[in-house]
């Protein structure tokens, strides 16, 4: 560089020598004038311009990138002299490190008389190194259905620091799966990695529900509550929480096996409380089920004499044992009545099997030395654990309309008088309950619950409410349990169910699915439900009905067959519940079990104690009837009018009245179909309906 510096300068002193000798460009000579004097010019600084130089800086510069600041060796530019020098060497604008990319660098010095002189280069920065993807076998918890997106990888670039990475797949099913990961840097390499990923199955538990609440004698309210597992099979067992709010925070109370389906709190703390359920899984907490509200019991009772009851020929007794939400203030709450059947009222000592019937136009047996039998409290476990849920219950006693010849219209217009006490009660107060229930009670949204004959009455009560209406009364669901069909009763315009227990023999003929026959309104509106419960007597709903009716004269079923009263008892305030919840509350909608969708929830079979087989028949609010078989031209023709054909079948039309079993006597129009060897095929014309909205098709079927 000295060299170059030091040839330069000559070159430059000997031009300048040349233009001071001033020589004639054709013959060498000097030109005309005073050559002394233009030597004398030169030496006093007339060099144009004064202090000149030249910077030269070098080529552009391409460097690898190696970090988010790339050092590179730029070459100091030359200088060459002119007329001066620069006073000290260049200085750049040069970063102390380059980024990727061009980065343009000036370099600039001073001279003499303010000269000054500058020159720009490039250094380049590119990266040619894809980016590192780090990935091992990982783990991805699913707590809700469907698929999950793939965990995210680690992606690295020497010059760029993180980059973002993808999967492929990028959402996965359950167990493991092969993913690729990818990195592309912004120059435009690419960089990936494999691995295993195991989606790990804690999806939240369903259909956590209360299956059962009851009013300790120390005034404490204990409470079990079910749920049906999660799906998948990495759940290791379930966290049991409790909070004050649906909002939390959550406490843990006990960790259970993941083969747990329910769990009891022996104690709810305050007059309120919201449980949930976690599922665990790979020691991590999963998905957690919507949080169900519990409510503390309060208890008390009414027995008021000499009261007349529409269609009674006598005073009577209005006697009812509420069960009600502690804290009234969370209300109102619907109204569920319930009613038992015809049994007898005079019970011979606390450990009779059975009792006896006295004839009496109030609520107690006036024989000596017996007591009153608590038919109404035969049915309070069925309103704790409902009234637990957020509803006031109140069980009416039928003991001075029991012991006589029919009186199931009675029994009718005796519920509806309870219900005409209630508006007072819950509007303006007064005896026996002063202002307890005032604003508490929600009469728009009545339940009724009945027993035998008890299930026929409650069946009468929508007819007789809308031919004589109460102010403030509206029903909302009405369930019948093993009822009597003596009056044709047509529960229209309002949710029905009706339980036919298989094992009954009281109603041996299980008249109740007339009713729900008669209710099959396609235009009706409300949902219709019946179960046959295999293996149900008819009394042990009751926990005062301690005989077993299936050992009498009619025994439907072998002993060996029944299920037990607790089976018998579990099944029902767990069904009981979910129906209620399901047609009382706003925009409700029975759940998939109650509309044979769906088997029976595990936590409803574990509380029953049994694997229940239950035979439900559904009839939805809004239907289209394909074929009933009642019109004149079936089985050929069904009720669109249009043509059926039974190919591999022999058609016996009208199964009904005794036809079918001589044990039921089911007065339904039918088809009996048997195979004859051929293909089977039952084809029923619908003309192209068009079945948007609808869910399902349904059908009833029974084998011989």
């Amino acid at each position: 560089r000295q060299a170059r510096h030091l040839i330069a300068a000559l070159a430059v002193a000997l031009l300048v020598g040349c233009d001071g000798a001033d020589r004639d460009e054709e013959d060498g000579s000097p030109p005309d004038g005073d050559a002394d004097a233009d030597a004398d010019a030169d030496a006093d600084g007339d060099c144009e311009p004064a202090g000149s130089f030249e910077l030269r800086c070098s080529a552009p510069l391409e460097a690898e990138c190696d970090g988010s600041s790339t050092d590179a060796d730029l070459p100091d530019p030359e200088v060459v002299p002119g007329c001066g020098t620069a006073a000290a060497p260049p200085a750049s604008d040069a970063p102390t490190g380059f980024p990727l990319g061009e980065t343009a660098v000036t370099f600039s010095a001073g001279g003499e008389a303010g000269f000054e002189a500058s020159c720009s280069t490039t250094v380049r920065v590119v990266d040619t190194t894809p980016p590192t993807v780090s990935c091992s076998p990982m783990e991805v918890m699913r707590t809700v259905p469907g698929t999950i997106a793939a965990p995210a990888a680690d992606g690295a670039d020497d010059c760029e620091g993180s980059v973002a990475t993808s999967a492929s797949p990028a959402f996965l099913e359950g167990g493991t799966t092969r993913v690729t990961y990818s990195a592309v840097d912004s120059s435009g390499n690419e960089g990936t990695c494999s691995a295993d990923v195991h989606v790990v199955d804690a999806l939240a538990p369903t259909g956590l529900r209360v299956l059962h609440a009851a009013l300790l004698p120390g005034g404490e309210t204990t409470v079990t509550i079910a749920w049906d597992p999660s799906e998948g099979v990495d759940a290791t067992g379930y966290s049991v929480e409790r909070a004050a709010t649906a909002a939390g925070p959550w406490t843990p109370l006990e960790t259970v096996g993941a083969g747990a389906v329910t769990y009891t709190d022996a104690a709810l703390p305050g007059t309120e409380a919201h449980y949930r359920v976690v599922t665990l899984a790979s020691g991590l907490s999963g998905g957690a089920t919507p949080a169900v509200r519990v409510l503390a019991l309060e208890a008390t009772s009414y027995d008021i004499r000499g009261q007349w009851v529409p269609s009674v020929s006598f005073a009577t007794t209005l006697y009812g044992v509420v069960r009600y939400p502690r804290d009234l203030s969370a209300g109102p709450f619907p109204l569920i009545a319930f009613l038992h059947g015809n049994h007898g009222n005079c019970r011979p000592s606390p450990f009779t099997r059975d009792d006896e019937c006295s004839t009496t136009d109030d609520h107690d047996c006036h024989w000596s030395g017996y007591t009153t039998t608590p038919n109404a409290e035969g049915l309070v476990y069925l309103g704790e654990t409902l009234a637990a849920q957020g509803y006031v219950t109140v069980s009416i006693s039928g003991n001075a309309v029991n012991c006589r010849d029919d009186y199931i219209a009675e029994r009718a217009e005796l519920i509806l008088e309870h219900v005409r006490r209630w508006v007072t009660w819950s509007s303006s107060g007064g005896a026996p309950f002063d202002t307890t229930f005032v604003g508490a009670v929600d009469l728009g949204r009545v339940g009724l619950v009945g027993h035998s004959r008890g299930g026929e009455a409650v069946a009468h009560v929508p007819a007789r409410l809308r031919s004589s209406p109460v102010s403030g009364v509206a029903l909302a669901s009405v369930f019948s349990i093993a009822p009597t069909d003596y009056h044709a009763p047509n529960p229209s315009g309002v949710p029905y169910a009706v339980l036919l227990p298989s094992c009954d023999g009281d109603v041996w003929t299980l008249n109740g699915m007339h009713i729900y026959d008669r209710a099959l309104d396609p235009m009706g509106g409300v949902p219709r439900a019946q179960v046959f419960y295999v293996g149900a007597n008819h009394n042990f709903f009751s926990t005062e009905w301690r005989y077993d009716d299936n050992s009498g004269w009619a025994a439907p079923c072998a002993l060996s067959d029944e299920v037990g009263d607790v089976a018998q008892q579990g099944m029902l305030e767990a069904t009981l519940g979910a129906w209620m919840n399901g047609t009382i509350p706003t925009g409700a909608s029975p759940e998939p079990f109650l509309r044979a969708d769906a088997p029976t929830p595990l936590g409803i079979d574990a509380w029953a104690g049994i694997d229940l087989d239950l035979r439900w028949s559904y009839s939805s609010a809004t239907r289209t009837m394909i074929d009933d078989f009642s019109g004149p031209g079936a089985p050929s023709t069904n009720s669109l009018g249009l043509s059926n054909s039974f190919d591999g079948f022999n058609v016996a039309y009208a199964c009904y009245e005794d036809g079918c079993d001589g044990d039921f006597w089911h007065q339904l129009d039918a088809v009996l179909m048997s195979w004859n060897g051929g293909v089977p095929l039952a084809a029923f014309d619908v003309g192209g309906h068009d079945s948007s909205g609808h869910s399902a098709i349904s059908f009833r079927v029974t084998s011989r």
